[in-house]
């Protein structure tokens, strides 16, 4: 057995995937403690401990690598809008499940919430770290944890030592149990939950273990009912039984009637859940960066590769309805066909930053990511507003595995304002487009600020363990 087998052990145990959040750091630890503790010398025999589900070993190491960090109200935007969703809930007792809850934070702030609306709502809140739940039903924070909280909600916390205690008023509205999101999901006390929370937990996950959690939230949740993830984990292909939903400019996702003939055709602009966490930055030197081309000349070279011969004068005012051929392509799920029409486009005008865009997204969509790099490098040139370029570049030159160039166009993302999206024509593709925009820059920052964090300067030689991943240390952090 080698350190690939713990990584299996692990993904398979509890979805996390080791390539995320700085698991791989922490497990060098942790595997270092548990051999020195054990009086073990190989890691292939701790593995097979860890291997029990029935034993201590493993819920220890659960535990060890899924260190939570959370507060009260964190991300008003996303609590404003499930204060909304809940306000316009069915009336009756409404019921909640909070998903990987880590300390309690989140759920208590959801008590508050409905006690703030006047509705009656039942909590359960679930993790798969015992410390986290044990601190979470204690129900004791430090003036840090609540610092968020609006002044007309402290009313629920009680000051208790150097911290402040959960009121036990509403406490009776919270419950804690264990709970792996890999298992089936808690049976809700009404038919269905109206509310389930997972916010900035997936992003941990391996893509295939965070579309299964996403596939059993669609069948727990209500006709009717919601799923709410975290902001940077909303760029992603729903499952069966689920649609994506713009409320606020935050997107959320509705389970709609019972029937459901066939799951519907890829969606294009969405890429599998975890996609915009790119894999953690390359400590290899940074590529020579080429030099930048002017607008007009890598247009024109794109162009002539596309072009065999020439293509007879189109009239611009045509352009919108040939693109709206193409984006009725793309939302039936035929990107196959769209990306030659696109292209065809790109011959005609080539000097129009938004059919390089579209062929870009079409391109990255059918996995050719070479072409759609180049074809979104001339769209931003073009047009260096066109944000959607940016985002969907740097996820080509993270599949290219050029992680140096890729961290500079996420950089460019995390700006405090994106431009308004205007284009020349119209879809439901572009409303989407739309829609993500304050979750693509809140991609982008995070992306960011997880390179600062795991910079090679930080490193230390105690940060080599056992599995010799030689990475920073960091702990996923639900937050």
């Amino acid at each position: 057995m080698t350190a690939n087998a713990l990584a299996e052990l692990i993904e398979r145990a509890t979805g996390l995937a080791l390539d995320r959040g700085g698991v791989s750091s922490t497990l060098d630890r942790v595997v270092s403690e548990r051999l020195r503790a054990l009086g073990l010398s190989k890691i292939e025999d701790y593995i097979v401990r860890a291997a029990d589900p029935t034993g201590t070993e493993q819920r220890l190491l659960i535990d060890a690598i899924t260190v939570p960090h959370t507060w009260f109200y964190r991300d008003p935007e996303q609590l404003e809008i499930m204060r909304q969703l809940l306000a316009g809930a069915p009336p009756g007792r409404l019921a909640v499940w909070v998903a990987g809850c880590a300390t309690g934070e989140e759920a208590y702030t959801l008590a508050m919430i409905g006690r703030a609306i006047g509705r009656e709502v039942t909590v359960l809140a679930t993790d798969v770290n015992e410390a986290a739940l044990a601190s979470a039903r204690r129900g004791v924070y430090t003036a840090s944890a609540v610092r968020d909280v609006p002044d007309r909600e402290r009313r629920w916390l009680v000051p208790h030592g150097n911290g402040f205690a959960v009121d036990d008023a509403l406490r009776e509205q919270v419950s804690f149990m264990r709970h792996n999101l890999v298992d089936p999901p808690p049976i809700s006390p009404r038919p269905g939950w109206d509310l389930v929370v997972c916010r900035n937990v997936l992003i941990y996950f391996s893509p295939g273990a965070a579309v299964r959690v996403l596939q059993r939230f669609a069948r727990a949740v209500r006709e009717g009912g919601w799923v709410v993830v975290g902001a940077s984990e909303v760029v992603f292909e729903p499952p069966p039984g689920l649609e994506l939903v713009s409320s606020g400019h935050r997107l959320v996702l509705r389970r709609g009637g019972a029937t459901r003939v066939a799951p519907p055709p890829p969606r294009p602009f969405a890429t599998m859940l975890g996609a915009a966490r790119p894999p953690a930055p390359s400590r290899e030197p940074a590529p020579p960066v080429e030099p930048r081309r002017t607008a007009q000349a890598l247009a024109a070279e794109l162009a002539a590769l596309a072009a065999p011969r020439a293509a007879p004068a189109q009239r611009e005012d045509d352009l919108p309805t040939e693109l709206a051929r193409g984006h009725a392509l793309f939302e039936s799920g035929d990107i196959s066909g769209a990306i030659p029409l696109y292209a065809e486009l790109t011959r005609r005008h080539a000097s129009i930053a938004e059919v390089w865009l579209f062929l870009g997204i079409a391109q990255y969509a059918n996995g050719d990511l070479e072409p759609a790099a180049q074809a979104l490098r001339a769209s931003l040139c073009l047009d260096p507003s066109l944000w959607p370029a940016g985002f969907y570049l740097a996820r080509a030159l993270d599949r290219l595995g050029r992680h140096a160039e890729a961290i500079q166009q996420y950089d460019l993302m995390a700006v405090d304002r994106l431009a308004p999206l205007t284009l020349q024509s119209e879809s439901a593709v572009i409303n989407e487009l739309r829609a993500f925009r304050h979750d693509f820059r809140v991609a982008a920052r995070r992306v960011t600020t997880e390179r600062a964090a795991t910079s090679p300067g930080d490193r230390t030689p105690e940060d080599d363990g056992p599995l010799g991943s030689g990475k920073p240390r960091r702990s996923p952090t639900r937050a």
